[in-house]
Order: C-alpha cells, then sequence, then structure tokens
C-alpha cells in the first residue's frame, strides 16, 4: 500500500521510500523516513495535493510523491 492509498484520517507508517533521486533525500528532511506515523489529513479535489500530518507539521505532497511511499495501515 503507498501513502496515496490512505484515507483522510486514517494514521499510517512508513516503510520505505521508492526513489533514489532527490525526491528521497527531500522527503526525508520533511519527516517522511521509515518508521514514523503519517496522518492524512486533507485531500484536494482533483487528488494532488494531498496533506499529511508527519512530527506535527502538515506537509502537502503531490498525489505522484506519494505513490512511492510506501507504508502499512495503523489503528
Amino acid at each position: 500500500m503507498t501513502l496515496a492509498d490512505t484515507n483522510v484520517g486514517e494514521i499510517s507508517r512508513i516503510l520505505s521510500i521508492q526513489d533514489d533521486t532527490h525526491l528521497k533525500r527531500r522527503l526525508y528532511d520533511l519527516g517522511f523516513f521509515p518508521g514514523n506515523l503519517v496522518e492524512c489529513v486533507l485531500i484536494s479535489p482533483f487528488q494532488s495535493p494531498i496533506l499529511y500530518k508527519v512530527n506535527g507539521a502538515l506537509i502537502a505532497l503531490r498525489f505522484l510523491d506519494a505513490q512511492k511511499i510506501e507504508v502499512t495501515y495503523e489503528a
């Protein structure tokens, strides 16, 4: 499952990021690294961007970028 597959209000744990370019480094800098919890806060009408809460900060990601983050569902 990817971060883009989550629904509003769901909390998931990051497993990995499937990208080896500068995007992976940027996501790490924003707090999207393996083991962190992420909550989906808002999905825009056209599915991009999507607002997530990670480490207490609200971060908007493009749908295509969220598809590169593998997650598992948390309770």
